[in-house]
């Protein structure tokens, strides 16, 4: 559980435990980590898989994973009464819900969150080949979901193309604010410190952000690169080819609990991403009280706007170099939309709130209500939130 949906997962799980629920996660195994592990009530069960690394399974490791998870799913649903079944992702893990067993007649839901949908990541060829050729599965899948789950309203346009009539519910992702908390700090240094954390993909257009800081051709501007990819190769022949050996780092892996020290020690947060179904790594900079540099595409768009960041064409080099330079030259501009960020992840943001809304569509499920609304865990969320006043004040304990 290396990215956005990982953590999602873990988050959305707790605050289910904490709400008085018994939830069970089913995930790919990882060299170093138990495969049977109780993380604050959650219990983890960890399956073999051919990942790249923690940050990329890969299509051969999502796979693979996908036949060692349907046998311990069926020794899971064996032992344990569950009420319904969450599958993060409609591929390869929404799968499961072909192949025979007694956790066939358990109803389930599935969140969508981007490479898992036909046409989301134009870039990946092999990707979009897979998902042609496996359309008619990903549409049984969704169809025969009690709920199906998006992050953004940009994502459920996306979904959209594949089956028209697919009802979609919404919900965005979360934020642990209390851990994402700013730094107090008084510095009056004149540098501009950019920080992007992001699987290195192509897709995440960091090659157009150092090809702006080449142009820019400036010592007081630096790049933080934070994270794994197959990309990583050809970013840093990029910087070799841009002469920025001496402005751009690469950070490399970074854990979970390390990341708001790489927040608090930078100024800016970058990603101009050619497709983001929404981004979990926004919300972490936004409530470390950092201004968005961003691009106008997916769901970003629904999160960052000229109060508290600056969107530009992904793509657009000279954009770039201006959003960076207005950054630069406006420390003042930088705090305000810095403190923006913060005041509304704390006010809207809270995985708490996230936790309610999945539980309004379990309950939804499980009672087989067909009710449909814009709202928003087995791993095997932009319209109208949930208004909080049709969730129910008082479920039943479920198991998950």
């Amino acid at each position: 559980m290396g990215g956005g949906a990982g953590r999602a997962t873990y988050n959305i799980a707790r605050e289910l435990v904490r709400l008085g629920h018994d939830v069970d996660v089913l995930t790919s195994g990882i060299m170093g980590f138990k495969n049977i592990e109780d993380l604050e009530g959650v219990t983890i069960y960890r399956v073999k898989a051919w990942r790249k690394n923690i940050h990329d399974c890969g299509l051969p490791g999502a796979f693979v994973y996908v036949f060692f998870a349907y046998f311990k799913l069926l020794k899971l649903v064996r032992k344990n009464d569950y009420d319904i079944l969450h599958y993060f992702f409609s591929m390869p893990t929404g799968l499961l819900t072909f192949f025979p067993g007694k956790h066939k007649k358990i109803p389930y839901i599935v969140s969508i969150r981007g490479s898992d949908v036909p046409h989301y990541d134009h870039f990946n060829r092999r990707l979009e080949l897979i998902h042609s050729l496996l359309k008619p599965l990903t549409k049984r899948i969704w169809n025969k979901a009690k709920a199906v789950v998006a992050l953004s309203k940009s994502l459920r346009q996306t979904a959209l193309e594949t089956d028209p009539k697919q009802q979609i519910d919404i919900i965005r992702n979360g934020i642990s604010t209390e851990i994402f908390k700013p730094l107090i700090s008084d510095n009056t240094d004149k540098s501009l410190k950019l920080v992007a954390v992001c699987r290195l993909l192509e897709r995440k257009g960091i090659q157009y952000v150092l090809a702006a800081l080449a142009e820019l051709s400036d010592p007081n501007i630096s790049l933080k690169i934070v994270g794994l990819g197959n990309y990583e190769t050809e970013l840093k022949k990029l910087c070799k080819h841009y002469s920025l050996e001496s402005v751009v780092s690469f950070h490399g892996y970074c854990k979970n609990e390390e990341l708001p020290l790489v927040f608090r020690d930078s100024d800016v947060f970058i990603l101009t991403s050619l497709a983001e179904s929404f981004g979990i790594v926004f919300l972490e900079a936004m409530s470390c009280a950092l201004p968005i540099i961003g691009a106008r595409t997916g769901g970003i768009p629904g999160i960052v706007s000229e109060e508290n960041g600056i969107l530009v064409e992904p793509t657009d080099v000279e954009k770039i170099k201006k959003a960076i330079l207005k950054m630069m030259h406006q420390p003042e501009l930088r705090k305000e939309m810095g403190q923006m960020n913060r005041q509304k992840m704390i006010e809207k943001y809270s995985w708490r709130h996230v936790a309610d809304m999945y539980l309004n569509i379990y309950y939804r499920s499980v009672n087989q209500k067909t009710v449909f609304q814009d709202v928003t865990t087995m791993a095997l969320p932009e319209a109208q939130d949930l208004d909080k006043s049709s969730t129910p004040e008082v479920y039943d304990d479920m198991r998950l």
